[in-house]
């Protein structure tokens, strides 16, 4: 089974994909989608669809986990961009028929670190760990692998989701 984690963002989306062999999270690529600060909004998403849609023919995962993304009633606005991205990555995954889960960032961090307050690093280092690897560049790549493993680790049967 392969499972691509997604941690949305304008600036930066995160994506990281697992394969999961003998009840096990490999990791199989992880990494980040940029866009351009001064391009209009509408440049920008366009660009998270065609690459994330690059990343999904790439990889072929037979399930999605995105992390559900909140914002403070102080930044009204970055609610409603982060709104437009997930609309972006919600059609998406749609167009290519995949299964998708959302997963709060408490439930990720409590997954992986123990704990629902689990800072960045802390979080990237139960990922390292977890995976078996050195070290992951970017938190927002680290967050989505978050996202991956926990969906993975929901599913008591470790079946396909």
């Amino acid at each position: 089974m392969i499972i691509l984690g997604i941690d949305p963002g304008l600036a930066t989306t995160g994506f990281g994909a697992i394969k999961i062999e003998k009840f096990k999270p490999l990791l199989i690529r992880c990494g980040i989608i940029k866009t351009q600060a001064g391009e209009h909004i509408s440049k920008r998403l366009f660009q998270i669809h065609i690459d994330l849609l690059k990343i999904i023919k790439a990889i072929k995962p037979e399930f999605i986990a995105v992390e559900n993304a909140y914002s403070l009633l102080r930044y009204p606005r970055a609610g409603i961009i982060l709104g437009g991205v997930l609309g972006i990555i919600y059609l998406t995954v749609f167009q290519n028929n995949l299964k998708m889960i959302e997963i709060t960032p408490r439930e990720i961090k409590n997954s992986l670190a123990g704990y629902g307050a689990a800072n960045k690093y802390q979080l990237r280092d139960a990922v390292t760990n977890i995976l078996g690897i050195k070290a992951i560049k970017s938190f927002h790549a680290s967050d989505a692998l978050a996202a991956a493993i926990t969906a993975y680790y929901r599913n008591p049967n470790r079946k396909i989701i």
